[in-house]
């Protein structure tokens, strides 16, 4: 029986419901350009090692990934690094793997107006893409390794977003996701900290005081769910069969979406 994701109807995604969602995320823009700009221009701030790591060029992969890539056994994979900031911190060096480094962030035309100011030019440039339209970039099945590290929680519609993270994963391939749990909370749901990723019961759920989402239960997808807390709560979710992508507003293309978030940038 072939698989697929749930109707349409179940996930409307009309343009004005877009336009929507993004005028409620913008609203969390001001503070972004804030602590980007000050970590920029002090580079890194109280976290200077953190500076260093992204502008390394030689750094290894992270710990977490550089795990979860292990298990892929392949002696060259495709990454891409969601909601990556102005410099991804994932790294690029794996011994005996030749690594392809992808990352995005819907902010990356503020990141670039800031890094020409502050004159720094990273290894890895940050392209723009939205977690929620990532089909809209990339074709399905295109990376053996997704990575999304803090910033999951920032997202308007997280569900939706690990939906297309799956959807530009291979068969066999894996989302890798690590957070600081309940961070929503911890930061009083100011700017973008509108969400929170933890464990409860052993299940991976995101939540808002309004509501709870069980992720495996909800993603009526073909994968596995895999959760741990170690300092920060990291899951993996490893893609079993290929699906059609969530559907998306009609009409809308990248380049339409690029312009309705400059525009969203520019004037916040």
């Amino acid at each position: 029986m072939a698989l697929a994701w749930p109707p349409p109807s179940l996930y409307p995604r009309p343009m004005q419901q877009l336009k929507q969602r993004l005028a409620r995320w913008a609203a969390g823009i001001p503070e972004e350009r804030h602590f980007w700009s000050g970590w920029l221009a002090s580079k890194g701030g109280q976290w200077p090692e953190d500076f260093a790591w992204r502008m390394n060029p030689a750094a290894p992969l992270w710990p977490f990934p550089a795990a979860v890539a292990a298990t892929l056994a392949q002696p060259a994979l495709r990454l891409l690094d969601v909601g990556a900031g102005p410099i991804t911190s994932l790294g690029g060096v794996l011994p005996g793997v030749a690594l392809e480094v992808t990352a995005v962030d819907p902010l990356a035309p503020l990141y670039a107006t800031l890094l020409a100011q502050h004159q720094v030019d990273p290894p890895i440039p940050t392209r723009f893409a939205t977690v929620e339209e990532l089909a809209l970039f990339f074709p399905a099945g295109h990376f053996d390794l997704v990575h999304c590290r803090n910033a999951l929680d920032h997202a308007a519609d997280p569900l939706l977003g690990i939906r297309q993270m799956l959807a530009v994963t291979r068969v066999g391939g894996v989302v890798a996701l690590d957070h600081f749990p309940n961070e929503g909370e911890r930061e009083g749901y100011a700017g973008f900290h509108q969400w929170n990723l933890d464990l409860r019961d052993g299940r991976f759920v995101l939540w808002t005081p309004a509501e709870c989402i069980d992720v495996a239960n909800a993603l009526d997808c073909p994968c596995t769910v895999e959760a741990r807390l170690g300092g920060t709560l990291m899951v993996t979710l490893r893609k079993t069969a290929e699906v059609p992508p969530p559907p998306l507003p009609a009409g809308l293309d990248a380049p339409a979406l690029e312009a309705l978030v400059r525009a969203l940038i520019a004037a916040a």
